[in-house]
C-alpha cells in the first residue's frame, strides 16, 4: 500500500472491514511497531532508572511490544477515533498502559525494581499526556520531570487541576469526570484541554522541549 496513504485513511479502511483491510492493517503494523517498541523501552528504562539493566530492559520491551501487537493492536485500532488525538499519541498511551499491566501481573518476586509505585504511575500518566511519546522524559531523570510537572500542577486553579487529577490520577473517563464534578461534558473537555496546554506552555518556558499538538 502506498506510503502516502494517511494513518486516518488506513484506520478507516481497517475499521470498515473493506477489501483492503488486511493490507491497511499490515501497513499500520509496519509503520508503528518500531515506534511502539521505542516508547515501551523508554518507559521501562525510566522506571528502572539505571543503565546497568539496559539489556534486560530491551528484551522485556521487545516481549511486551510483541504481545501488545498480537493481543491489543487490532482492538485499539478498532476503538480509535480522531477525538483521541493523533494515532501516534493514542497508540503510545495504549502501549504504556499495556506495559504497566504486564508488569503488575507478573508473579511476586519477578518484577524487582521494575515494581511500579502508585504515585509514580499517576504522575507518569500526566507526564505522557503533557510531553507526548517523544518527550524529554526519555532522556532526563523521571523523578526530575515529576518534580517539575507536579509543582506546576499544584499551582493550577482548582477548576483545571481537579479534572486533570480525576482523569489521570484516578483513571476516570471524561464522561465519569463530568458526572463526578456535575459539569457538562463539553466544559470538562475544555478544562482538560486548557489545563494540559497551560502545563505544556509552562514547561516550554523552562526549556523543556514538549511535543506540541
Amino acid at each position: 500500500m502506498a506510503s502516502e496513504v494517511s494513518d486516518i485513511e488506513l484506520v478507516s479502511l481497517y475499521q470498515t472491514a473493506s477489501e483492503a483491510a488486511e493490507e491497511a492493517y499490515n501497513e499500520l503494523v509496519n509503520r508503528y511497531y518500531h515506534t511502539l517498541l521505542k516508547t515501551c523501552r523508554g518507559y521501562l528504562y525510566n522506571l528502572r532508572n539505571t543503565r546497568l539493566m539496559y539489556e534486560g530492559i530491551d528484551a522485556m520491551a521487545r516481549d511486551i511490544t510483541h504481545d501488545f501487537m498480537v493481543e491489543q493492536f487490532p482492538r485499539v485500532l478498532r476503538k480509535y477515533d480522531t477525538s483521541r488525538g493523533s494515532l501516534r499519541t493514542w497508540l503510545s498511551r495504549c502501549i504504556i498502559n499495556y506495559a504497566t499491566d504486564a508488569l503488575r501481573k507478573r508473579p511476586k518476586g519477578t518484577i524487582d525494581s521494575f515494581q511500579l509505585e502508585e504515585e509514580e504511575w499517576k504522575s507518569y500518566r500526566i507526564i505522557t499526556e503533557v510531553l507526548g511519546e517523544s518527550s524529554p522524559h526519555q532522556e532526563r531523570d523521571l523523578q526530575d520531570v515529576q518534580r517539575v510537572l507536579l509543582a506546576h500542577l499544584e499551582r493550577l486553579p482548582d477548576h483545571y487541576r481537579r479534572p486533570l487529577e480525576l482523569r489521570f490520577w484516578e483513571g476516570l473517563s471524561v464522561e465519569e469526570v463530568a458526572k463526578k464534578l456535575r459539569l457538562p461534558l463539553g466544559t470538562v473537555k475544555s478544562q482538560l484541554s486548557r489545563a494540559i496546554t497551560i502545563l505544556r506552555q509552562r514547561l516550554q518556558a523552562e526549556g523543556w522541549d514538549t511535543e506540541l499538538r
